[in-house]
């Protein structure tokens, strides 16, 4: 009896994530049957590159107490939620909270644990692999802008830059950047950080803006739900920006 709660518990059958970014892990490293739900961020294409993969499942809208009654087995989220881990401290519920990553790194070691959590440690290894192999062939860095709505920027040693660097781009600026100062001292290559294209709002319109089209800068758009996360869709992301900057 006691080895069968052993082998449930290394590897539970009634998997839930509560978190975008979690759902992303878990999509990428869950064998059939084991999810539960994920939140109804990670099953919807406009927020997710990998929402394909939750099609059928059950989703949640991001609370644990939105989940008991599917009785999982183990709980993934991210970030610190002190009201939640106390509830699941309380129903004997394993959660687990990741930490916000800062690298593609630290991204690989949480998929990597993750996969160990589930049951299938090859597929944290193969993800772990990419980004090796990305980081090893990294293209010569070269001079960028990304700029997301309302023109926004990554912050330059933060996560979405050090993907970035994997491409190939040194991003130049973090912060709040003003139309005017991209018109004035345009970046070499820009980089738009396109999300949710159909979506009529200001920050959205700031991105479309037509004195944008008109800067003498090599232009290219990043699919901003990669960039979202900055896990485990970036490197099939951090190849497209590859090719598309060649």
């Amino acid at each position: 009896m006691t080895m069968g709660v052993v082998a449930v518990a290394a590897t539970p059958s009634r998997i839930v994530s509560l978190n975008l970014c979690t759902d992303e892990y878990l999509l990428l490293t869950a064998r059939p049957g084991q999810i539960a739900s994920i939140s109804r961020l990670g099953a919807d294409p406009q927020e997710s590159p990998l929402a394909d993969r939750a099609r059928g499942l059950a989703t949640n809208n991001g609370q644990l107490g939105d989940v008991l009654a599917q009785s999982p087995q183990l709980v993934l989220t991210m970030g610190h939620d002190p009201q939640a881990t106390a509830l699941a401290a309380r129903l004997g519920l394993k959660l687990v909270a990741l930490p916000y990553p800062a690298s593609p790194d630290e991204v690989a070691a949480h998929v990597r644990q993750v996969a160990a959590l589930v049951g299938n440690a090859p597929a944290g290894a193969a993800f772990a692999s990419k980004v090796a192999a990305l980081t090893a062939t990294a293209p010569p860095a070269r001079a960028g802008l990304m700029i997301g709505g309302s023109g926004l920027a990554p912050a330059m040693n933060g996560l979405a830059a050090a993907w970035l660097r994997l491409a190939g781009i040194r991003q130049q600026r973090g912060g709040q950047i003003s139309l005017e100062t991209l018109l004035v001292q345009p970046p070499a290559i820009l980089i738009r950080n396109v999300y949710r294209p159909g979506q009529r709002s200001l920050p959205q319109a700031w991105t479309q803006h037509p004195a944008l089209r008109q800067l003498k800068a090599r232009q290219v758009e990043a699919d901003g739900r990669a960039f979202l996360c900055g896990g485990a869709a970036m490197p099939a992301e951090i190849m497209r920006l590859r090719k598309a900057l060649s």
